[in-house]
């Protein structure tokens, strides 16, 4: 007999969408025999501690359904600090959230019935994870993210995101607070460690990624493998808003990387600063600001994929 999945669904994922289909997504999943025990999230933070009662209780198999914002908040219930513990949790995601982009770099389908069956095959992929320690009200805070986290222009985008309606579909809502974030944003003073290398001055966003897309479907990061024990590190320099607008279709194309004032390099540890107040996110979640520090954690998590 299968084992039973816990899973955590996000209702307001997708600006509601993910309430409104779960009666039906459920009833397919157990009529394909998939056996399962539900909880569903009630506030911001909530996955999280969802997710410690689930192995509390005993669960080896979490499954969140929703976008990358509720992946994040059932990352950071795991013991990811404990790899004798990991060896006996699985986590699997259904994509019904506004972005869903760490799906994208691992191949699971984009429809969540077929992604549920994916699922149930059992194969594991271990892939990285990155932690992150920065501040948030005057404290210090870690948080790991496992697709991407940002400094800068994309943090005040996240913000504007999740505090804004999301009827525009995953590209189109990131498109509208992007434009929206363009007109007040200023690029910030920041001081940049890459792996020891330094890089200082005017900047607009610097990115730390495990998967290659985010925002939405943006093939922000077109070289970098979620399990090959690197991030992919992009600087935006100190880029005016009309280079912003005229080289948009590149990131999509994921042909950005060769323009002049973007830095990309590979790296375990990055350390930044910043003269500004410069937002940090990670899975489109606004987590705190600069100063931030990142590491990696190599094959950390065992995901369903």
């Amino acid at each position: 007999m299968e084992e039973r999945w816990w899973v955590i669904v996000n209702p307001v994922a997708g600006n509601g969408r993910t309430g409104r289909r779960w009666s039906g997504l459920e009833a397919r999943m157990r009529l394909e025999g998939i056996r399962m025990e539900v909880v569903f999230t009630q506030e911001p933070g909530h996955a999280t501690a969802l997710a410690r009662q689930g192995i509390k209780a005993g669960f080896t198999t979490l499954v969140g359904v929703g976008g990358d914002g509720t992946l994040h908040e059932i990352l950071n219930g795991l013991p990811l600090e404990d790899p004798e513990q990991m060896q006996r949790i699985r986590l699997g995601v259904l994509p019904t959230g506004t972005g869903s982009d760490f799906v994208r770099s691992c191949g699971l389908p984009r429809d969540p019935v077929a992604a549920a069956l994916r699922l149930r095959e059992g194969r594991v992929r271990w892939v990285d994870v990155g932690q992150v320690t920065c501040r948030r009200a005057g404290e210090t805070v870690t948080r790991y993210f496992v697709n991407a986290a940002g400094l800068g222009f994309d943090g005040e985008v996240a913000d504007r995101t999740n505090r804004g309606i999301k009827a525009f579909g995953a590209i189109g809502t990131y498109l509208v607070y992007l434009f929206l974030t363009l007109l007040l944003y200023q690029n910030k003073t920041v001081r940049l460690r890459v792996d020891g290398e330094e890089h200082a001055g005017r900047m607009n966003s610097a990115l730390v990624c495990n998967g290659r897309y985010f925002g939405g479907g943006m093939f922000i990061a077109p070289r970098a493998a979620v399990d090959d024990g690197w991030f992919d590190v992009i600087v935006l320099g100190d880029l005016g808003k009309g280079e912003i607008v005229w080289n948009l279709p590149r990131v999509y194309r994921g042909t950005h990387l060769t323009h002049p004032k973007i830095i990309w390099r590979r790296a375990r540890e990055i350390h930044v600063e910043a003269q500004e107040r410069m937002f940090l996110q990670a899975e489109g979640e606004l987590i705190g600001e600069a100063p931030a520090t990142f590491r990696l954690l190599p094959q950390a998590l065992p995901f369903l994929a």
